[in-house]
C-alpha cells in the first residue's frame, strides 16, 4: 500500500509502475480526475479505482462522470459495511486484473 499526497504523485506512479487498485478521496478543489481516471483505465489491465468524497453528493458533481474503465464513486460519511463491501468489490476487481495480466 503506497500513500500519496499530491495529484502529481499519483499520476506519475500509475503511469511508471501501475498498482493493482486505487483509492482516491478528493479533495474540495476540482483536480483532474477525469485525466487521471483515463490513466488508470488505460492501463493494461485497467486500474480500478474508488473515489470518495465528502464534499462533492455524486461522480456527476465531481467531474466524473461517464468515465472510462472500473470506477466507482462513494459519499463520505459512509457506514463501515458499504465501505467494506465497496473495497471488497475493488479488491476483486484487482485481482481480476492480475489473473488477466498472468493468463
Amino acid at each position: 500500500m503506497v500513500s500519496l499526497t499530491s495529484f502529481e504523485e499519483a499520476r506519475r506512479l500509475v503511469e511508471e509502475n501501475p498498482p493493482d487498485a486505487a483509492v482516491v478521496s478528493i479533495p474540495p478543489a476540482r483536480l483532474a480526475w477525469r485525466d487521471f481516471q483515463r490513466i488508470c483505465a488505460t492501463r493494461r489491465p485497467p486500474v480500478p479505482v474508488l473515489y470518495e468524497s465528502c464534499v462533492f453528493a455524486s461522480a456527476v458533481e465531481a467531474g466524473l462522470e461517464q468515465v472510462e474503465g472500473p470506477a466507482m464513486f462513494l459519499r463520505k460519511p459512509i457506514p463501515r459495511s458499504e465501505f467494506a463491501s465497496a473495497l471488497e468489490a475493488l479488491l476483486a476487481r484487482a485481482r481480476e486484473g492480475r489473473e488477466l495480466r498472468a493468463g
